[in-house]
């Protein structure tokens, strides 16, 4: 047990360290850390009850823009009333999955830190194009983040827990 952890230890693993294997690296690292967050997430919430919420929360915004262009003051205020109601209920929604990102993001840190301690400075991927708020040559911060925006909307529609308010479902 102890040689083999000796040896995988005493490994080159320097190549990791330079595109292309660095890139997919941290897009397959990326992958398995928002999969293992998403679902999570779904096995923390109820996602019917979620949207049911979402759809909801919508059909009350369009009360109060109804009320609103209508000037009935006591509509508009029992449409805000709703709204607030909602909005109360939402939160308490967001707590769960906020206390559960908590939970996950110690032990982030800690992987994190041997990411950046390994990588350091060093160019993981170059971006095909130029893009407004990201350089060319890319550090494991900006490609990290990069592939977490990316993978994470993906997984999310895959996994169900973002979803689109159909009009007939807000009406």
């Amino acid at each position: 047990m102890i040689s083999t952890i000796g040896s995988l230890v005493s490994m080159n693993i320097e190549f990791l360290q330079q595109p292309p294997y660095a890139t997919l690296f941290i897009l397959v690292l990326t992958l398995a850390i928002n999969m293992v967050m998403s679902y999570a997430n779904k096995r923390s919430m109820d996602l019917p009850a979620y949207r049911k919420m979402m759809v909801e929360g919508s059909r009350a915004r369009k009360e109060v823009m109804e009320a609103m262009k209508s000037g009935n003051q006591r509509r508009i205020t029992k449409a805000q009333n709703r709204q607030n109601e909602l909005m109360k209920e939402q939160n308490k929604a967001s707590m769960g999955r906020m206390k559960l990102t908590m939970y996950v993001f110690i032990p982030f840190i800690l992987i994190w830190q041997v990411l950046n301690g390994f990588f350091g400075q060093t160019i993981v991927a170059y971006m095909p194009f130029n893009a407004p708020f990201f350089p060319e040559e890319l550090t494991i911060g900006n490609w990290y983040l990069l592939c977490s925006i990316s993978v994470n909307i993906v997984l999310s529609r895959i996994i169900g827990l973002t979803f689109e308010i159909d009009p007939d479902d807000s009406e």
